[in-house]
């Protein structure tokens, strides 16, 4: 298998200080993410404790396919404070790097 070293925000996710690149949004507000895949692999996007919508609208979901080379945008609310980790959901990507954590306060 090929040795993978992603990130997200050009920063790889640390195990050993999970919050180091935390993302701190509002609670309350309506928060866009853009997901670019520079990759040339498929990567199931996967966000925990909500739920979201795919620019311009469509069905809520928590996990969307981001295909090689493309860009995902995904708008939800923040109306469940916490610690929320975002990532792929092949779990060697998600091992790798490819993993994020967003959080706020109620």
């Amino acid at each position: 298998m090929a040795a993978y070293d992603w990130g997200v925000d050009g920063r790889r996710f640390d195990a050993d200080q999970p919050l180091s690149g935390a993302h701190e949004i509002r609670e309350g507000e309506r928060v866009r993410l853009t997901i670019d895949n520079q990759t040339t692999m498929w990567h199931p996007f996967h966000l925990h404790g909500h739920t979201y919508q795919h620019e311009g609208g469509g069905p809520r979901k928590d996990t969307s396919i981001i295909l090689p080379k493309q860009t995902l945008t995904i708008d939800f609310d923040a109306d469940n404070p916490g610690l929320w980790v975002a990532h792929c959901h092949n779990i060697y990507h998600a091992e790798t790097g490819m993993t994020t954590v967003i959080g706020y306060r109620a």
